[in-house]
């Protein structure tokens, strides 16, 4: 299964309430130690894009019961972002892709951001 999203940074939602719908306490971190507005607003529409690509690939819709919170973007030491998946997110993966594992890609720049989301 594959999932992709992207967005124009200019839609980007740049307020507190938005990144506290979306996102769990080490994605906020991550994003406000960004050392200018406009990476903030990358990573935020990354983060959104991430979300979006993950649920497309588990293919859940809005009226699955996921929420955005289910699907966390992790890094490595590396930088290698991952995600970790919590509720029915995690739920639904269980249940239809326990032998596989996601993939997922993310870029961003003043002007765009897009995800992809691979379950292999």
């Amino acid at each position: 299964m594959i999932g992709i999203d992207c967005i124009d940074i200019e839609r980007v939602d740049k307020s507190d309430e938005f990144l506290q719908k979306i996102a769990r306490d080490g994605e906020i971190e991550y994003i406000k130690k960004s050392f200018c507005e406009s990476l903030r607003l990358q990573r935020t529409g990354a983060l959104f894009c991430v979300k979006e690509a993950v649920m497309k690939a588990l293919e859940m819709g809005k009226n699955s019961g996921v929420v955005f919170k289910d699907i966390e973007l992790c890094h490595e030491d590396s930088g290698k972002p991952f995600v970790k998946l919590h509720g029915k997110a995690l739920e639904k993966f269980n249940e239809c892709f326990a032998s596989k594992k996601i993939e997922i890609s993310l870029s961003h720049t003043p002007l765009v951001a897009m995800a992809v989301a691979i379950i292999n």
